[in-house]
């Protein structure tokens, strides 16, 4: 796959006009945009008929997180909708993830159905203190890594930093998508587990999130193509 279709784009944004107003000016160099869950609700949904009008793909990121029947219910829908990918939290369950494999790819073999394991957010104390464990957040990723894949699933969300052992633990065509993915000339924000578009694709990484470093810029698109220069380079790299 060629840069353009490995570099997702976070829409997060308060609302559609927005949103609208951001990729109106990326054009046509971005292909794929994250929907979270600010910019799905504020829309009432209508984000996702947008990007679709307009010949995107989309990652529908609103992590569900429920009961097996709740939790394959809202998978379904993503499904309908055709997006090229959705995801859930590892953290529900094998029986939850097993039933949202089977029923998703009944109705839509091509959807990716992924699952986060660790936002990268959290800091190593912080999961010492959340989890009551002594387990590192590689040691978690990679147990919720192999939970979901074992599962059934396509692939999860992971940090940068986790994307190489995942791999090599589930299989190189198991899906990795990372945020917390920053170019060196970008500012951190809130995100702890960091490495450059570069490192991420040379760390196994099959599909990078980056939001604030273009959407924040002074010029987007300029950043954006920055950003797909970098990620071309590595990959004529990895050849």
């Amino acid at each position: 796959m060629k840069a353009k279709d490995r570099l997702i784009v976070a829409l997060d944004f308060p609302t559609l006009d927005k949103a609208r107003e951001m990729v109106e000016k990326l054009g046509d160099s971005i292909k794929i945009y994250k929907v979270g869950l600010e910019l799905f609700l504020n829309s009432k949904g209508e984000a996702v008929d947008y990007l679709k009008s307009m010949g995107k793909e989309i990652f529908l990121d609103l992590k569900f997180h429920d009961i097996p029947n709740t939790t394959t219910m809202a998978s379904i829908f993503a499904s309908k909708e055709k997006v090229l990918m959705f995801n859930v939290h590892a953290s529900g369950g094998k029986k939850m993830m097993e039933s949202i494999a089977r029923e998703v790819k009944a109705i839509n073999k091509d959807t990716l159905a992924i699952a986060v394991t660790i936002l990268t957010s959290f800091s190593e104390d912080e999961i010492k203190e959340l989890f009551k464990t002594e387990s590192s957040i590689k040691e978690l990723a990679m147990h919720w890594a192999k939970l979901t894949k074992d599962s059934g699933m396509d692939g999860v969300v992971c940090s940068p930093w986790e994307a190489k052992a995942i791999k090599e633990l589930c299989g190189k065509d198991f899906k990795t998508i990372t945020p917390g993915v920053r170019p060196d000339w970008s500012a951190s924000n809130d995100q702890e587990r960091i490495m450059t578009p570069s490192e991420a694709l040379k760390n196994g990484c099959d599909y990078l999130v980056v939001g604030r470093p273009i959407t924040k810029a002074e010029n987007p698109k300029l950043a954006s193509e920055k950003i797909l220069e970098e990620m071309e380079k590595q990959l004529e790299i990895s050849i």
